[in-house]
Parts: C-alpha cells; structure tokens; sequence
C-alpha cells in the first residue's frame, strides 16, 4: 500500500515536469521521459508486480496532460513494465549495465507503442522523422538518466521495505 502511496503523487508530479518543464529541455529534438524512468526503475528494484500498475497510473497522467488520444502513454508503459518484470526483478541487480541496456529497450518499445496508437487513431506519424528525431535522442537522455533515477528509487525502495533482519542462533 505505501508502493501506491508514494507511486500516485510522485508520478502526477513527474508527469507535469514532463509535460511541461522537460518538454521545453530538448537533446537534438529529443527530451527525457521521466516517467518511463520511475516507473521502469522502481520494477527492476524488485517491485515487479507494482511496476506495471505504476506504468498504468503515470501512463494516464501523461495522456491526461497531452493533446494525444487517452491511453497512448498508458499503454506503451505498461507494456514496458510488464516485460521488464517478467524476470521479477532478480536478474537487474547483478550488473549495473543491465538497467540502462532496459531503458535503452524500454524507450524503442514506448515510443513505437506511442506511435502506432496515435497512426491507429487517425492521426498522421511520420515514422522515419519521428524515430531518428525524437526517438534516438530521447533513448540518449533516457540511458544517461536511468542511473541516477534508479539509484534513488533503489534508496527509496529500502526505506519503504527494509530487508528483514533475522538472528541465528
């Protein structure tokens, strides 16, 4: 229940960053997706099952802020949570790569998901100009970003759930 607690106002708040301080920060056209980084960060610091409700909840704040259908940020970060917590957050914690080599995954699948709902629902979507200008730079600032994000919702994460003690006799 904390997971909720935290997850609904921390992603309302990055979704209005996003939508409005973020959005004027551009990389070669491309801009950071911070709620693609919280919610995908706080599903492979072992919150698996609560990563694609944190997807879904980030998602439709995203969709509510933008003059796009409901629904097109909503579904691709589900999307991305959900085969991110496939391996149920074990296998992130061996290496430090392994995070950013997802957000690298996680932003291609986001931004097509993003892509073909907006083209599914008549709106028109240049593929080419959208992904090498939008999409490239934006898997740029989200890589560089991931580290730091993920570390901080790591140290959340621990003082949400702290491991438990046990003593052996």
């Amino acid at each position: 229940m904390s997971t909720y607690l935290l997850g609904v106002p921390l992603l309302a708040v990055a979704a209005v960053l996003q939508a409005t301080v973020l959005a004027r920060l551009h990389l070669a056209g491309g801009t950071a997706d911070l709620v693609l980084l919280l919610a995908l960060s706080w599903t492979l610091v072992g919150e698996w099952q609560g990563g694609p409700v944190w997807g879904l909840i980030g998602g439709l704040c995203l969709d509510l802020l933008s003059g796009g259908p409901l629904g097109a940020s909503a579904v691709g970060l589900v999307l991305v949570t959900y085969l991110a917590s496939l391996t149920e957050g074990r296998f992130y914690r061996s290496h430090v790569l392994l995070p950013l080599a997802t957000v690298l995954g996680g932003t291609v699948v986001y931004h097509l998901v993003s892509l073909t709902v907006l083209a599914v629902t008549g709106h028109s979507v240049a593929w080419l100009s959208s992904l090498a200008r939008v999409t490239l730079p934006a898997v740029l600032l989200n890589t560089l970003l991931m580290l730091p994000v993920y570390q901080a919702l790591r140290l959340v994460h621990g003082l949400l759930h702290p491991a438990p003690v046990t003593i052996e006799p």
